[in-house]
């Protein structure tokens, strides 16, 4: 079940589509280890036939037949030959399994960050289900891609093998061939139970790997609200959830191949049976055992890959689902051509388009005047008013008003950052088609309400990978100094986890630092006093006003009158 909808088997995306886009990004690097793997699985085939023509050469001259010590070296060298091949097709294998993760991985990421619209409605509820998403789904789909590989071998190896058995017993070859079909059927009826389990154990798994997350994150609240015990109770809760659901989903997988595997032992047992009266006959030579012996080992393997083929792919359905929901323009019943569209790139051809509409796209930077028409925002129980406002280059324009007035959703509806139901914001009197992608640096930069930091170095989480040649001035108008002298490590050091290491006002001044270092053309801030004492605030305000004079224009949501006085122009919602 997703966005409220129960998805039926003609709902469900296509992880084998999906695969195949992967594949094309390199697929030199899969067609080597495709040639390695169907070499090493055919090669009982070669085998059986030099088995039988040993077995049948030494009984019909025995003079001249090779001796066992031959025997034993030939087909010794063979394997050995394999299991070399295996060894050395291992290792670039891994190159192309790490390549089939990072596609995926890379355009989600890209989608989220720089595809035009709001990422807001495309996040996941947590941080566990982003991690589970970008890490279990992915390896569920370059899963498939890798069971293509052994079916592959598997496949042809048995195709070989019913071949060469056919010319030789065509109705023991038949019989062999029945498991293949009940497996084929077998799975076709558990495969959407096994699927809502795979997906009920991904959902279990994110909510532990999210409330991990954000204990870490919260440890100063937990430890301030004496929850130790209650925290530690949820955690087992959790614990509790995901390893019910976590054993029930291995369980059907688990069944779903054990099946697989049984009805291949079934069908070599039978064909035994049905070649006996041929060897009592004669019809049989011993050479013609050792082959149909070699042959039927490698033929029980096949229920077990179509099984086991089965099982991935329903598996990755649920993965591409999950995928699919962090990529634009979702819908439940259309999955698939999203997710193809943006897992079609190779790490280092993701797909470049336009960002902003022909109307808005130019090379300069440079903003003379802002100006917002008409702009709604629309919520339940409440809206947002149609905003009309104008920044000239170098203004500084305060918006203020009473709790729920909509300072903080007007800041983010004209960047983008969440959908508007009307209105049109201009830069240098160009309308912007897709502001999210297009006021970000350095054309704007933003400083929440409450901002969130990486858990790195404290210059890293303020330079995001600019260099670091503003990096001090930064600081410096953050008000960062003193606060760097008392650190051990002073840009060096860790923040941790949403800034845990950090009092509130340093995240909030580190937030600003990360904002100012980037020399945006507009500067946007979402109410800087919300932890910062009066006098620090005072100092930051007096250090931007004094950085930003006459270069860049300036938009802020505040209440303090000292700041409000100093403005330029004032929008007082709410009234």
């Amino acid at each position: 079940m997703t966005d409220g909808h129960v998805l039926a088997d003609e709902d469900m995306p296509s992880s084998a589509r999906v695969a195949w886009r992967i594949l094309r990004c390199d697929p030199i690097a899969y067609l080597w280890s495709w040639l390695g793997w169907v070499v090493f699985l055919t090669a009982p085939i070669l085998v059986g036939l030099l088995l039988k023509w040993i077995l049948d050469h030494a009984i019909t001259d025995p003079r001249g037949g090779p001796s066992v010590t031959a025997v034993l070296l030939i087909l010794g060298a063979v394997e050995v030959s394999r299991w070399l091949l295996l060894l050395a097709m291992v290792v670039q294998w891994h190159g192309a399994w790490v390549g089939w993760h990072t596609v995926p991985r890379l355009n989600i990421m890209r989608s989220l960050t720089v595809d035009p619209g709001p990422a807001a409605g495309k996040l996941p509820s947590s941080p566990g289900e982003a991690v589970s998403r970008f890490r279990d789904d992915c390896q569920d789909v370059s899963l498939v891609l890798d069971v293509w590989l052994d079916m592959s071998g598997v496949g042809i190896a048995s195709l070989l093998a019913l071949i060469i058995m056919a010319t030789i017993d065509l109705r023991t070859t038949l019989v062999v061939s029945v498991p293949v079909l009940a497996v084929v059927w077998l799975f076709r009826w558990l495969g959407p139970v096994l699927r809502a389990w795979r997906r009920t154990a991904r959902e279990a798994t994110a909510e532990v790997t999210g409330f991990i997350g954000d204990t870490f994150g919260s440890i100063t609240a937990v430890k301030a609200a004496g929850a130790e015990e209650a925290v530690l109770r949820r955690f087992d809760d959790l614990g509790h959830v995901r390893a019910k659901a976590a054993r029930r989903d291995e369980v059907g997988t688990q069944l779903v191949q054990t099946l697989s595997g049984a009805t291949g032992n079934l069908g070599l047992g039978l064909a035994l049976l049905l070649v006996a009266p041929s060897i009592r006959r004669g019809d049989f030579t011993i050479g013609d055992l050792g082959l149909f012996t070699t042959y039927i080992t490698v033929l029980a393997s096949l229920p077990r890959w179509v099984g086991r083929v089965g099982a991935y792919q329903r598996q990755a359905d649920v993965s591409v689902a999950r995928l699919a929901e962090l990529l634009p323009d979702h819908d439940p019943r259309g999955y698939t051509a999203p997710v193809v569209t943006h897992l079609r790139h190779g790490p280092g051809e993701l797909e470049s388009h336009s960002l902003v509409g022909p109307a808005a796209r130019h090379d300069d930077l440079r903003l003379d005047r802002l100006t917002i028409d008409g702009l709604t925002v629309v919520f339940p129980g409440w809206d947002l008013a149609p905003v009309d406002l104008t920044l000239e280059r170098g203004s500084f324009t305060v918006v203020t008003g009473p709790v729920g007035s909509g300072k903080s959703t007007l800041l983010r509806a004209v960047l983008g950052l969440i959908p508007s139901d009307g209105g049109t914001v201009r830069w240098n009197g160009r309308a912007i088609a897709d502001r999210s992608a297009f006021l970000v640096p350095p054309r704007a930069s933003y400083l929440p309400q409450v901002p969130r930091l990486f858990s790195e170095r404290l210059a890293d989480t303020v330079l995001l990978g600019l260099d670091d040649d503003d990096l001090a001035e930064a600081l410096h108008r953050a008000c960062l100094d003193e606060d760097l002298a008392e650190m051990p490590h002073g840009t060096d050091t860790i923040v941790g986890p949403k800034g845990v290491r950090l009092s509130g006002g340093q995240i909030q001044r580190t937030a600003a630092a990360r904002a100012f270092v980037r020399r945006p053309e507009l500067l946007v801030v979402d109410d800087l006093s919300s932890a910062l004492d009066v006098d620090t605030e005072n100092e930051v305000w007096d250090r931007l006003f004094r950085a930003t004079a006459g270069a860049a224009t300036v938009l802020v949501v505040t209440h303090r009158p000292a700041v409000i006085a100093r403005a330029d122009q004032v929008l007082q919602l709410g009234r």
